[in-house]
């Protein structure tokens, strides 16, 4: 039975290693490894997502710490903070560390020192589980199996970790909420790998030991970060990577690690990536991705009408809203629709809906603009095909009266001869000479 429950365990999945004699005394819940004693990293130079060594080292507090010895670390972390040089990584943590432990003071006081239900460390909010699950879950720290029957456990609400509870104080991963909410990108560069010597052979979450002679301390590489992990918090999930799409339009799903994983699937739907500073070259190899980019252009300036629009404004659906926003970013379910062709229609028949109510509407066709090149009674607007518009004074014409003019704004012209004019006129005035006898009597 325990040698299923250790096969079966998220550590050894997709792995080379094989369950073997001594894995049968390794209960469901124990660690096996000795990946859960380290809570920082080797090296913080390159790792960004662990709490500074230095912090880490200072303040450390158990969990089953009283009122009195959460009052002390307070006074403590705010003697640190003072003391800690101004804008550094070493007072951000110090002053997020006394937000917990305040967090945990106030817990304390409203159970008079009861089990907790609400625990907040190292970024996570925590909730303790009080419901039975049918499905099986394991520890995000030691990776053994959560017995939701016997054994309490924590499941975080931002990012999902899901702990023991006798694993709550000795957690090594930062909440990844709080990683992509500093950080507001997705990593571009393809897996920017380090190796083993910059980590110091160590995992680049908990600092475990690597070796390539033990099979149970195997380093498996994150596609993601480009670090290397442990079995304990690398699970050999699979996921598309975001660098990898935006740069070579590779949907092939690829090995992460634990907190990579978390990571995407809280910013999976969230707009990220600027695909036309990146790579503007995509667009010219992916013809669905130009289609898609043109008509979000022309979202742009029909939710400018339809804005001013009482009855305008009740077409403005979420994936207008998304998806008409000037910064033109994309997210990683935007960028899979358009790979699964599935916004492409989405958009035709949003823009099909939005076009019809703006010509139709004695309001927002009031807004339309005539061509003064061949002066007809048309009305344009700057999201027709065969309308242009002049980046400097949002004139709109015919693409084909624009082009047979040279590609010359009249209205441009005429603003530059009247400023010219007011220049000649000041310097006529100027130059004129007053005799001061014939104002004076």
């Amino acid at each position: 039975m325990a040698a299923a429950l250790a096969n079966d365990s998220p550590k050894y999945r997709s792995s080379l290693i094989c369950c073997s004699p001594r894995s049968a005394d390794i209960g469901p819940g124990t660690p096996s490894s000795s990946s859960t004693s380290g809570c920082v990293s080797a090296d913080d130079s390159y790792d960004s997502y662990n709490i500074p060594k230095s912090v880490n080292k200072k303040l450390k507090i158990h969990g089953s710490a009283s009122r009195e010895e959460v009052e002390r670390a307070i006074t403590q972390c705010k003697e640190l903070v003072l003391s800690s040089p101004q804008c550094s990584d070493e007072r951000k943590w110090l002053v997020r560390y006394l937000v917990e432990l305040r967090w945990r003071l106030e817990d304390l006081k409203e159970n008079n020192g009861e089990s907790r239900l609400h625990i907040s460390i190292k970024g996570h909010h925590f909730n303790r589980q009080t419901t039975i699950t049918n499905g099986k879950q394991y520890c995000d720290h030691c990776s053994g199996v959560v017995w939701s029957i016997v054994q309490a456990s924590y499941v975080c609400s931002d990012c999902g970790y899901l702990c023991h509870y006798k694993c709550i104080d000795h957690i090594c991963r930062v909440c990844a909420h709080v990683v992509m909410t500093e950080k507001g990108a997705f990593e571009m560069s393809i897996c920017p790998e380090k190796g083993l010597a910059a980590q110091d052979y160590k995992c680049a979450e908990c600092a475990t030991t690597l070796t390539f002679k033990d099979s149970w301390n195997e380093p498996r590489l994150c596609d993601y970060t480009g670090l290397y992990f442990c079995g304990t918090c690398h699970w050999n999930d699979m996921c598309a990577i975001p660098a990898r799409v935006v740069h070579n339009w590779d949907w092939e799903k690829r090995s992460i690690s634990r907190l990579a994983y978390q990571m995407l699937m809280l910013s999976w739907t969230r707009p990220y990536i600027d695909v036309e500073q990146i790579n503007s070259k995509l667009f010219n190899f992916i013809t669905e991705l130009q289609w898609v980019h043109k008509m979000r252009k022309d979202l742009e300036w029909m939710r400018r009408y339809l804005c001013a629009c009482r009855k305008g404004t009740l077409l403005l659906s979420p994936l207008f809203i998304q998806l008409g926003d000037v910064n033109n970013k994309y997210s990683m379910a935007h960028l899979q629709a358009i790979n699964d062709g599935t916004l492409e229609s989405e958009l035709t028949e949003l823009t099909e809906i939005c076009r019809a109510h703006i010509t139709k509407c004695q309001l927002c066709s009031g807004k339309g603009y005539i061509c003064e090149i061949c002066g007809n009674n048309e009305v344009i607007y700057p999201f027709d095909n065969g309308a242009i518009m002049c980046d400097n004074c949002n004139s709109v014409y015919h693409r084909s009266c624009w082009l047979r003019k040279g590609q010359n704004c009249l209205k441009c012209i005429r603003i530059e001869e009247r400023r010219k004019s007011k220049i000649n006129d000041d310097k006529t005035d100027s130059n004129i000479e007053y005799d001061i006898d014939k104002f004076v009597e």
